[in-house]
């Protein structure tokens, strides 16, 4: 059976927790945690949730939230089971303190038709974790300070895994932006384009896709896709330029008051 754009994008969600949480399963779902970076959604999440009863939403709330309480942590994301996802969940969960977010799964159907730039080098992270250090210390992204160093050091120890790799780009002297191919079975998934403010001028986005798309056809990948937020019509245009269409969506909810 082949497998859908959705079904890839969850699967590698799942060896991407995997990387560095532990997990349990529980009744309604499974619970991914990593004590070493309580703040980090990605790692402190509830996964493959499925509340068929809507009354039973409290009952899951609930278990999940003592679950991560035990662990001196807190839920910071749900996400429901594929087709799982209701206007009951949706509404239950807002009130709770959470946010709906709403993914394009984009898959490469076509290779990409823009030239590859020169003026930009893309280098191997490994060999430049300093670099690569920098394009999180410089980003906007996340909110503090304290959660771009837990996010840097939570890539840092992703590259542990061989199947994640991660690349930096290099305009003269400066890092101007990162991006991870991460190889799951027969998934090459393109993962964390990020440009650094500045360089949005330099083609980064380009030359960071043209590398990690010609590694995948090197690799003789056929199922290469991409999990893109809806509200970023940037990247999901910067997708599409190189040669994918949206084929499906996933929802998740990120939690936003404690």
């Amino acid at each position: 059976m082949q497998r859908t754009t959705v079904g890839s994008l969850l699967r590698s969600t799942q060896a991407f927790c995997g990387q560095l949480c532990e997990k349990e399963t529980l009744d309604y779902g499974i619970a991914y945690y990593c004590p070493r970076f309580p703040d980090l959604a990605e790692v402190n999440q509830f996964r493959e949730v499925i509340v068929q009863d809507p009354e039973k939403l409290p009952a899951a709330f609930e278990e999940a939230d003592r679950f991560f309480a035990a662990k001196n942590l807190v839920c910071r994301r749900w996400a429901p089971a594929e087709g799982s996802a209701s206007a009951e969940m949706t509404a239950f969960l807002e009130s709770k303190g959470f946010r709906k977010q709403q993914f394009a799964a984009m898959a490469a159907v076509h290779w990409m038709e823009a030239p590859e730039p020169h003026d930009v080098r893309v280098l191997p992270a490994r060999a430049l974790r300093a670099a690569f250090r920098e394009t999180f210390l410089r980003s906007p992204e996340p909110d503090t300070p304290a959660q771009r160093e837990a996010l840097a050091d939570a890539y840092s120890e992703r590259m542990d895994d061989p199947s994640f790799e991660m690349f930096v780009a290099m305009a003269g002297k400066e890092p101007a932006g990162r991006c991870a191919l991460y190889q799951v079975g027969d998934i090459a998934r393109v993962m964390d384009l990020h440009v650094l403010p500045g360089f949005a001028d330099h083609s980064v986005h380009v030359a960071l896709l043209w590398h990690v798309l010609s590694l995948a056809k090197r690799l003789a990948m056929r199922n290469i896709c991409a999990l893109i937020e809806e509200e970023d019509g940037v990247r999901r245009e910067w997708f599409r330029d190189a040669g994918f269409i949206e084929d499906g969506a996933i929802t998740e909810f990120q939690r936003t008051a404690e």
